[in-house]
């Protein structure tokens, strides 16, 4: 699978400093060289995994974490919520185990994405980057996208010339 460069440095620049984190619908473990922090896995148990170092550390579901508030400093959710049938309940339970001051980067398929797969994939969620960003906001949280000008130059114009849309956030 070939990486974007964006979202690896998007995983490595949030989670420096940070000491646990969260990559929910962790899948094949894709972006886990990028954590600069411990971290754990959580996925689905129906995914099948064919390597162990594959396989999620926790089998979960992102609407119910079983985790304790509080729990986590850097939380990762990278092309997970378009598939959340309650995507309100997966927000509240970011932010229910999001330590304060922890860091949330969520990057979805923005609508060219999800026309490219329409077909093939059951969307439920279908989010713009300002769209996504009024819903964080709705339950609790504060954008932080444009502190950075890296981070805000370039998610910007990925959400305009490729497939995802970007939120970096924190709890209000």
């Amino acid at each position: 699978m070939s990486k974007h460069w964006f979202i690896a440095f998007l995983v490595s620049n949030y989670s420096k400093k940070k000491k646990i984190g969260l990559d929910l619908g962790s899948g094949q473990r894709n972006w886990k060289e990028f954590f600069q922090c411990d971290h754990i896995g959580l996925d689905l148990p129906i995914r099948l995994h064919n390597k162990k170092e594959e396989r999620p550390d926790i089998s979960g579901t992102i609407v119910e974490l079983p985790f304790v508030n509080n729990s986590f400093d850097f939380i990762s959710c990278i092309t997970v919520l378009p598939y959340v049938k309650n995507v309100d309940n997966a927000f509240r339970e970011i932010y229910r185990v999001m330590k304060p001051n922890g860091v949330a980067i969520i990057i979805i398929q923005n609508p060219r994405g999800i026309k490219l797969h329409e077909k093939t994939q059951n969307y439920i969620n279908k989010f713009t980057m300002k769209t996504l960003t009024e819903k964080l906001i709705s339950n609790g949280f504060k954008s932080i996208r444009h502190k950075n000008l890296k981070t805000f130059f370039y998610s910007t114009y990925f959400n305009f010339t490729s497939v995802y849309a970007f939120a970096i956030v924190k709890k209000q």
